[in-house]
């Protein structure tokens, strides 16, 4: 089975499987300074889920918030209005993935 490179902000190196529509599953890296913020709340096909590598993240859905950190995920329907910033006094490191276009 053949795999390719695909460009992934914060990962080194990812690798794919040639035959899968790029749209499936996509992985990134963020980072966000204290207070910070990459994009204002936002919607888009498909799933989303957050994990946190380092620091302390707030998810906004829905109206709603809830704080995540290390080793911590949360998952949601990114149909609905969502965002993430540091909720922390420190830089929060974490990653995204997204299933389904």
């Amino acid at each position: 089975m053949p795999f390719i490179e695909r460009n992934a902000k914060g990962l080194a190196r990812c690798l794919a499987d040639a035959s899968l529509d790029p749209e499936t599953l996509r992985i990134h890296i963020s980072e966000a300074a204290p207070g910070g913020r990459l994009h204002a709340a936002h919607t888009h096909a498909g799933a989303e889920a957050f994990y946190v590598l380092e620091g302390f993240a707030m998810v906004e859905w829905a109206g709603e918030r809830q704080q995540i950190g290390p080793g911590e995920a949360l998952i949601l329907d990114a149909t609905t209005p969502h965002g993430i910033f540091n909720a922390g006094d420190v830089p929060v490191r974490y990653m995204v993935i997204i299933a389904g276009k």
